[in-house]
């Protein structure tokens, strides 16, 4: 698509993985909200931590981005919001997040 500049519809994009989900006009607002919500409830130190595994390693051989990741995932398991989701997941209930 980048070299040809072809043009494909939502269906062809969620097929390729280009997009999560598609949906009606009239659905489109829920549903982002509905995936924003959803996102506001994960520890907002992974969300971090994958926004910036996902930016940098765009720029990164292979081997460099998975060292990242690897880092990265060691930092997060050493963090207060690590042992709140596991306590939270252990005890069926919501996490008390607070980014530390």
């Amino acid at each position: 698509m980048l070299y040809s500049g072809e043009r494909i519809d939502a269906d062809e994009a969620h097929r390729l993985g280009l997009v999560n989900k598609v949906v009606s006009l009239n659905e489109l607002m829920p549903t982002a909200q509905a995936m924003a919500e959803k996102l506001l409830e994960s520890g907002p130190l992974a969300v971090r931590a994958i926004k910036q595994a996902a930016i940098q390693g765009l720029s990164m051989p292979l081997e460099d981005g998975l060292r990242l990741e690897q880092h990265l995932f060691r930092l997060l398991a050493s963090t207060e919001d690590s042992v709140e989701g596991t306590q939270a997941f252990a005890e069926k209930r919501k996490p008390q997040w607070k980014g530390r």
